[in-house]
């Protein structure tokens, strides 16, 4: 049977588009780590991480004088500091930019690519006030370079999202043109035999459908539950393997003389066949 190795124009641009979110959701889960870390008073800090909101903290906790007595030097003697309920405002602030980019994670999930454009705009700001406050400095000049490394993602995954609305539909089933060729149905005289059921499948089951339609007059369910995935026709389980990690495989059923298939790529894509033919397939996020 012919494999699924091949890798479209599509599917490396999906790619660099899903990893442009994985390190915009980074960023907002080192944010927030680098600013508990700030309110407990520990001097860890992790990179991959926003500027603006630590500086928001760093700055309520410098006013607010909740800092050890020591961090003070002479000139703040005489100082006046602001109320500690203060601080509240600006974590308040903190949050807020926090929140942003987290909207902006969770938005463009479905290729709404504005939100991503907004996320690296608002980076390119904090790099910009990184730099204007701190400068390039030997103790940040790593931090530097992963705010660099961050907005070369952010644009990355912009373009990529640009070029797959460039692409035509064709492309999209180019990949599975060897699927379609040369394949051939097993033929038999008289009734057509159906493969043996396995068990009536677990309705209730708590499971993660990775692909379904209704084809040929069947309901066709591919689902993984726990560590076993199922090909399930017409609520009765044909096929099945059992795998702690998915990797390439196809399940398949004899149904009234149709061949079903189902499987994952290993890469991308669940994927549907009958007959021969590829009928649908679905994109694997996770």
């Amino acid at each position: 049977m012919p494999t699924l190795n091949t890798v479209s124009n599509r599917d490396m641009l999906e790619t660099k588009y899903k990893r442009s979110r994985n390190n915009l959701l980074l960023v907002v889960v080192f944010t927030v780590i680098n600013l508990i870390l700030l309110i407990s008073k520990s001097n860890t800090y992790f990179l991959f991480s926003a500027y603006i909101p630590y500086a928001f903290v760093d700055m309520g906790m410098l006013l607010c004088g909740i800092y050890p007595a020591e961090v003070y030097g002479e000139e703040f003697l005489n100082t006046e500091f602001l109320d500690p309920s203060v601080f509240a405002i600006f974590i308040g602030i903190a949050l807020v930019v926090v929140l942003l980019y987290l909207l902006s994670w969770i938005f463009s999930k479905k290729h709404k690519v504005g939100w991503l454009i907004f996320a690296l705009v608002f980076f390119v700001i904090d790099t910009v006030a990184l730099l204007v406050l701190w400068g390039v400095q030997m103790d940040n000049i790593i931090d530097i370079v992963f705010h660099a490394w961050v907005i070369i993602s952010l644009s990355m995954g912009i373009s990529a999202n640009l070029k797959l609305k460039k692409l035509p539909l064709e492309e999209e089933t180019s990949e599975y043109e060897e699927l379609e060729e040369g394949a051939e149905t097993e033929e038999t005289e008289g009734e057509p035999q159906n493969s043996a059921i396995i068990r009536i499948a677990d309705r209730y089951a708590k499971s993660r459908v990775l692909l379904e339609a209704n084809e040929i007059g069947h309901l066709i369910i591919y689902r993984r539950i726990k560590r076993v995935n199922e090909l399930v026709v017409d609520g009765n389980v044909y096929d099945e393997i059992q795998a702690l990690i998915e990797v390439s495989h196809s399940l398949k059923a004899q149904i009234d003389g149709h061949q079903i298939e189902v499987g994952y790529d290993g890469r991308f894509y669940s994927y549907l066949i009958i007959d021969g033919q590829l009928v649908t397939r679905k994109l694997r996020l996770f």
